[in-house]
């Protein structure tokens, strides 16, 4: 931004200076006020100079927006109690941070996650956790996400967690209750957890730990080697919805790491 700024600056003086410099001169002689030839010339080079520093700001500017994309940073991040999906064993660990009204978590829903699961989850090579990291914006996020939880006490996070996806721009509470219906739940005891707000706190403690990892937008994930039956792990960090050969390149590599 500041430089930006500066290029913004040195352009007005350009523009000003090129409008002195073929403003009509009248000799020194008619008028005593008006500029000499030697101004004249002193003034056309300052403009030819300012030209100069205008071009080569904009070639650093330039340079620096095509500067390649750093290498993704690593975090210890913990998988909590959170919902897993594939073989616990499995020797790599996939954290999520997402929320439930993210159209680009949506995105990844939709398109990558089905082909990871695909090859690695169902294959026993990844075990992929799902943590809810609901922005303040999205207001029927956090309410979204108690919902999962509640479904998860009767065994139906996962298809509760679908329902949501498919459906993220209708999670009203009463929604809510009628996707808990259509998935099966007993909406006795899916409407009392809901109602009691259970899964607050919980949902509390994901985006705390997400923010230490250094999560601040969704989705933002973490790939690492899993720690046999540790909560933790140390994992690179990919944010946005990635392509799935972005997931592909990471997960490869830690497997052939470990040699499987």
């Amino acid at each position: 931004m500041k430089e930006r700024l500066v290029l913004i600056a040195i352009s007005f003086s350009v523009c000003f200076s090129l409008i002195l410099s073929l403003s009509p001169v009248t000799k020194a002689a008619d008028m005593p006020n008006s500029r000499s030839e030697e101004e004249i010339k002193a003034l056309r080079k300052e403009v030819q100079d300012l030209r100069k520093d205008v071009e080569d700001l904009k070639t650093k500017i330039t340079a620096r927006q095509q500067a390649p994309v750093p290498e993704p940073q690593e975090a210890v991040v913990s998988m909590d109690d959170d919902p897993v999906k594939g073989e616990l064993n499995a020797p790599v660990t996939l954290i999520e941070f997402s929320d439930f009204q993210c159209p680009y978590c949506g995105r990844f829903f939709k398109s990558t996650l089905t082909e990871i699961e695909r090859d690695y989850i169902k294959t026993g090579k990844v075990r992929y956790v799902f943590r809810d990291f609901p922005l303040e914006f999205h207001k029927q996020a956090p309410k979204a996400s108690e919902a999962a939880n509640c479904a998860g006490e009767q065994g139906k996070y996962w298809e509760m967690h679908d329902k949501l996806f498919a459906n993220q721009n209708a999670l009203m509470v009463d929604k809510l209750r009628e996707y808990a219906a259509e998935i099966g739940l007993g909406s006795g005891p899916f409407d009392a957890c809901l109602d009691s707000g259970k899964y607050a706190e919980e949902i509390n403690r994901d985006i705390e730990d997400g923010k230490k990892a250094g999560v601040s937008g969704t989705p933002s994930f973490f790939i690492g080697k899993s720690q046999g039956k540790g909560k933790e792990i140390t994992g690179k960090r990919i944010v946005g919805a990635r392509p799935y050969e972005s997931f592909k390149q990471i997960i490869d590599q830690l497997l052939a790491d470990q040699g499987k």
